[in-house]
């Protein structure tokens, strides 16, 4: 996976574009990770992989009987605030 510094990034788009399509590229600012350019393939199994933990976690809730809406609240608030 290539790395690229954010001003090298702006001034060579349309080739770091190109690269993105074939691998990741990570786009880093100040020196460290800020940002990663992907394909839209990439971006699409991104997402069903998504879809995919989201319809796990629902069947594993759902065989282990429903969550009070306290317990639903807890369990979303730990998602969102890590």
């Amino acid at each position: 996976m290539q790395s690229i510094n954010s001003r090298e990034a702006q001034n060579h788009f349309g080739e770091l574009m190109n690269k993105a399509i074939k691998e990741p590229v990570i786009i880093n600012k100040h020196g460290k990770p800020s940002a990663v350019l992907i394909s839209h393939e990439e971006y699409e199994k991104f997402l069903m992989f998504e879809d995919l933990y989201w319809e796990l976690k629902a069947k594993q809730a759902s065989n282990a009987g429903f969550l009070s809406k306290e317990e639903s609240e807890n369990f979303l608030n730990s998602i969102l605030n890590g």
